[in-house]
């Protein structure tokens, strides 16, 4: 008889699940199992990226790890048996937690933060995971690169205008004259200050 035992990593930490629920997909078990709740569920049919993580394995042939993002609401959470899993909380946090024990925010959220890149937040942290999965996979990227990292991504109150521009920062390919952020952000016409 098959073991229904699965063991994967999710931030950094092991995870063994002695009774793996077939049906269950990765994002009930990281928000209702696990407690993290950054991954949301927006549409439940892999359309809006609200739930999109970072899966990591090891390539045996290159001797490389190899990341893509997939979608949390799609995933079986048998699927990710031996892999590692990177939720939006495990790479930083205003509290502190990023993964190597530095704690703050990744420069990936200190970008969209900084660049005006959310307003209701709900579509951020797959976007942030989005933008972070295809920097590790390449770490010197285009903004077309960019761009397309953004495909599986919806945003109904932001606009795409601030991600990008918070993305552009990362382009090799772009010049960009600083960091866009609060206090030195153009000020609006009839605006004092």
């Amino acid at each position: 008889m098959p073991s229904k035992e699965l063991t994967f990593y999710v931030n950094g930490q092991k995870v063994v699940e002695p009774n793996a629920q077939p049906e269950m997909t990765l994002l009930e078990y990281l928000r209702n199992k696990l407690g993290l709740t950054g991954t949301k569920l927006g549409c439940g049919e892999g359309g809006c990226g609200a739930c999109t993580v970072m899966v990591s394995q090891y390539d045996n042939d290159s001797a490389q790890p190899i990341h893509r993002s997939i979608n949390a609401c799609l995933a079986p959470v048998c699927s990710v048996d031996g892999l590692h899993v990177i939720t939006v909380e495990g790479i930083g946090s205003t509290k502190g937690g990023k993964r190597k024990g530095e704690g703050g925010l990744h420069p990936v959220q200190e970008k969209i933060a900084n660049f005006h890149g959310s307003q209701c937040g709900f579509c951020t942290p797959g976007i942030v995971m989005a933008l972070y999965t295809h920097l590790r996979k390449n770490p010197s990227p285009t903004m077309h690169s960019l761009e397309e990292a953004f495909d599986g991504n919806l945003c109904r109150c932001t606009g795409y205008r601030p991600i990008l521009d918070a993305a552009k920062t990362f382009a090799t390919d772009v010049k960009v004259s600083g960091d866009k952020t609060h206090k030195d952000a153009p000020a609006k016409a009839g605006s004092k200050g």
